[in-house]
């Protein structure tokens, strides 16, 4: 299996046990003039996995209720993703809401973006 991308990468997508939507802004012609669509739903239903990094951390006091944590989402390596994107993540049966900070690290069978949610529980 190791050497073959094709085969490796369907086998990494048989562990996607979630889908997410990405929205974000974009660009768009409309009557001959580009302008920018803000909340535009970039990408809808895309099977990945979120898995998180350590456990939600909660505040006490003044900001109870207050969560964050961090995570990473691994989905197919064509998808084009801008950082700042709002991503949407139902796996489980839960719905995470996450925000992607940055750039993803692109493998052949794959890509890792990491996200971040912070908010009240």
């Amino acid at each position: 299996m190791l050497g073959n991308p094709d085969l490796e990468r369907k086998w990494l997508e048989m562990t996607y046990d979630g889908v997410m939507t990405v929205t974000g802004s974009k660009k768009e012609n409309v009557d001959g003039e580009t302008v920018s669509i803000l909340n535009a739903v970039l990408y809808e239903n895309q099977p990945c996995a979120l898995s998180f990094s350590g456990t939600p951390d909660g505040n006490q006091g003044e900001d109870a209720g207050e969560i964050s944590y961090r995570g990473t989402i691994f989905c197919a390596p064509e998808l084009d993703i801008p950082a700042g994107c709002r991503i949407t993540v139902k796996q489980y049966g839960k719905t995470y809401a996450l925000v992607y900070s940055g750039e993803g690290i692109t493998y052949p069978t794959h890509q890792q973006l990491s996200v971040s949610r912070k908010g009240r529980a």
